[in-house]
């Protein structure tokens, strides 16, 4: 909502300028008059594709998806069909996004960096099925940090699977 406020009052003051820069020129024809109504077209049009660059990026399908819910933080993961994945970690509302590539054998995927945001450690993440012992709630399956070897990394955050849609068995 803010930035919508923002930038109907940006356009209204570079609709304003137009037309008063418009009216100069015709009564004096000097090109200098059309400076700033093609440079805010510049940067109306930069703005705009830049935004829809990154909604295209956003709305790739999704092949694997994992969360971290920290009551006023989070840290999600969606990887996308086509090897890339974007890393969200927000606090409070306020998100910051990494977006890198991956690939993905079997049931381990291993990311282009090995650290993002102090939050992942390792460039290597595996995912398994939990069962958990009469704790229903906290089964399912759940993606977990891991060492070369193989051995999960103590204390590091583990992310709930939310969107599976492999086609490989599990």
């Amino acid at each position: 909502m803010i930035f919508l406020g923002i930038a109907i009052i940006g356009f209204v003051y570079w609709f304003w300028t137009v037309f008063r820069d418009f009216k100069k020129y015709k009564t004096k024809r000097q090109y200098k008059y059309l400076i700033g109504p093609i440079i805010g077209l510049i940067f109306i049009v930069t703005i705009f594709g830049m935004n829809w660059k990154n909604e295209s990026d956003l709305n790739k399908p999704t092949l694997v998806r994992v969360f971290y819910d920290g009551d006023f933080n989070g840290t999600g993961i969606d990887f996308k069909t086509d090897g890339t994945y974007i890393f969200d970690n927000s606090a409070i509302g306020l998100s910051d996004y990494t977006v890198g590539t991956y690939e993905i054998k079997g049931q381990i995927i291993t990311l282009d960096k090995t650290e993002i945001d102090n939050v992942i450690k390792t460039n290597l993440l595996e995912i398994k099925d939990i069962k958990e012992n009469g704790i229903d709630y906290l089964a399912g399956e759940y993606l977990f940090q891991v060492e070369p070897n193989g051995h999960e990394i103590e204390r590091a955050t583990k992310f709930r699977v939310v969107v599976h849609l492999r086609k490989t068995p599990k």
